[in-house]
C-alpha cells in the first residue's frame, strides 16, 4: 500500500528482539523501517520480494524519497515505549 504521508500512521518505537527500532501503526499492524529509496517505482521494485513472501508492505514519501515499512509479528516486539 503507498501511503500520502505519515500523519495516517502512529509513530511509536519499540523494543524488539533487534534492538530499538522506530515503527508505525497502520490498521492494527506494526511496520519497522525497512529501506529508503529514491523514487517509487524503486521502493515498489524493492519491497516486491516481500509482497511475494506474503509480508504487508508501506510505502510512504519522507522529503525527496520513499520509505519502505514491513509489517512484523507481534512476538518480536517486546515492548512499546
Amino acid at each position: 500500500m503507498i501511503l500520502n504521508s505519515l500523519n495516517q500512521v502512529r509513530l511509536i518505537v519499540i523494543n524488539t528482539i533487534f534492538g530499538k527500532e522506530k515503527a508505525i501503526v497502520f490498521l492494527g499492524k506494526t511496520f519497522v523501517d525497512h529501506i529508503v529509496c529514491n523514487s517509487l517505482s524503486e521502493a515498489i521494485a524493492e519491497c516486491r520480494r516481500d509482497l511475494d513472501l506474503g509480508i504487508a508492505v508501506l510505502i510512504a514519501p519522507d522529503a525527496d524519497q520513499f520509505s519502505v515499512w514491513v509489517s512484523i509479528p507481534e512476538e518480536l516486539i517486546l515492548q512499546v515505549d
